[in-house]
């Protein structure tokens, strides 16, 4: 690969686009596995160049998640580290074995007088902080106030100022370039401001740390929140989208149960022997509007079907919270005989990293696999590069598979996303358990369609949800 295409593919590592990015560093892992020795170079110089926190840990993030270390040397890439942070240090600790002279001092402190800002350019900060970031890094900091009764807040908005004199970034502005002029379209992008308030508050908690107002865990922990790039999640990639979840508008509401249930039928074909479909999603975008089509298994008493339309969900599933990846062990919050209490319950539940990699926001709240609690026994989360699991001793109990539905960087404001997935769960498990709990399972089904009678207007959705 030439010098040239690998400086364009670097380039893309800053796109607003948050795929792009995670797309840019898969290609980069393939390149350095490949044993493309001017690859890890071009990323060891790209680091090196970085004087924001945030774009070293871009690039740390890229090494960390497809577990590219034995591919660099630590001593020279310590050295590339020009903006290090509590983050920073975190990701090389966990690549390379022995890892010294790390101290808290190199970190990089921001004078202790305020910066010199233009009157405008010092109301940017609370103007754009809950839109240049997620209001997570707001609530962050203003939780560990009250806990501490240092004021992180000010001294966020104190490293903020300094870095937008020393590394001035423009006016934060949503990129309208990428909706095509349509004010009905959002995305969610990672702009100038978004690198600038993330390397600030890494070292807004480096400054409490030095100083002693949180201790070294609750720092590290903290500095999660700037995580770019999921290990394990980093690989997985979509599926090619089954043509059966294409062309599906215009959607005819009259035809909307018989429509359904031929989706499931299709999506019946996709699982492997031995396995079931326990939820799908199917979504499709037109000039007209949108269809999104939910469709999850839920158990509940006899009569299931007869009941209200509604089933209780279960809570969020959260994995790796004291690392960078989506797998490992599953702590249940009870066992299988919850289900049988009250109801209905829908078998899937959403699945999150305890530390979200900001490269995958446009899919991460996807993820749905069946409650370990309905297991009832110990269970891990594995991904591999076409699915994510749930295992028990080497058995696949579940599996999620997503592809993308006319992927774009921005979408209609009603809609929730671009990802269609089919979730599994073992023919064998599920069948024991409607015997052991006597219990009914029937198919939910929610229908949302957009429709949108001109190209500038306002979107009208219906929503729909039955027994099926």
């Amino acid at each position: 690969m030439t010098e040239t295409a690998l400086l364009m593919l670097l380039g893309r590592l800053l796109s607003p686009i948050p795929r792009v990015r995670w797309e840019t560093g898969r290609s980069l892992a393939w390149l350095i596995r490949g044993g493309k020795r001017e690859a890890s170079n071009a990323l060891l110089d790209w680091i090196r160049a970085r004087r924001l926190e945030s774009e070293v840990i871009l690039g740390l993030g890229i090494i960390d998640a497809f577990r590219l270390g034995p591919f660099f040397d630590f001593p020279e890439l310590n050295t590339a580290v020009r903006a290090p942070s509590l983050l920073s240090d975190h990701l090389l600790r966990q690549n390379f074995n022995g890892v010294t002279g790390l101290s808290v001092f190199r970190y990089n402190v921001s004078p202790g007088h305020d910066a010199a800002l233009s009157q405008e350019e010092a109301t940017w900060f609370d103007r754009y902080r809950r839109v240049a970031v997620p209001g997570i890094f707001s609530a962050t900091l203003a939780d560990l106030e009250t806990r501490t009764g240092f004021d992180f807040m000010t001294r966020w908005e104190h490293d903020w100022r300094w870095l937008q004199t020393t590394h001035p970034r423009p006016q934060f502005q949503f990129p309208t370039f990428f909706t095509r002029g349509d004010r009905e379209r959002t995305g969610q992008f990672m702009v100038g401001q978004t690198e600038l308030y993330v390397s600030a508050y890494l070292r807004t908690l480096a400054f409490a740390f030095i100083n002693g107002w949180i201790s070294e865990e609750v720092a590290d922990q903290r500095a999660m929140l700037a995580l770019t790039i999921n290990r394990d999640l980093a690989d997985l990639e979509p599926i090619d989208r089954p043509d059966w979840a294409r062309r599906l508008q215009p959607w005819d509401a009259a035809r909307t149960r018989e429509r359904v249930k031929r989706l499931w039928r299709n999506a019946s074909t996709v699982p492997t022997a031995g396995e079931v479909p326990v939820a799908l999603r199917a979504v499709d975008v037109a000039p007209g509007g949108f269809v999104e089509i939910d469709v999850t298994l839920a158990v509940g008493a006899r009569g299931l079907s007869a009941m209200p339309a509604v089933a209780e969900a279960q809570n969020i599933c959260f994995v790796g919270w004291d690392s960078t990846g989506v797998a490992g062990p599953v702590v249940r919050s009870g066992n299988a005989t919850a289900f049988s209490r009250g109801g209905p319950h829908i078998l899937v539940r959403q699945v999150v990293p305890g530390h979200f990699g900001r490269v995958h926001s446009d899919m991460i709240l996807d993820v749905r696999l069946v409650s370990p609690d309905f297991f009832g026994t110990t269970v891990e989360i594995e991904c591999t590069p076409t699915d994510m699991r749930v295992v028990a001793e080497d058995e696949v109990l579940s599996r999620w598979m997503h592809w993308y539905a006319d992927w774009e960087p921005t979408k209609l404001k009603e809609m929730s996303s671009f990802v269609g997935s089919i979730s599994t769960v073992s023919e064998s498990v599920l069948d024991d358990f409607r015997t052991r709990q006597n219990m009914d399972v029937a198919r939910l089904v929610t229908v949302r369609r957009g429709m949108r009678p001109e190209f500038w207007g306002e979107v009208d959705v219906e929503e729909e949800t039955f027994w099926l």
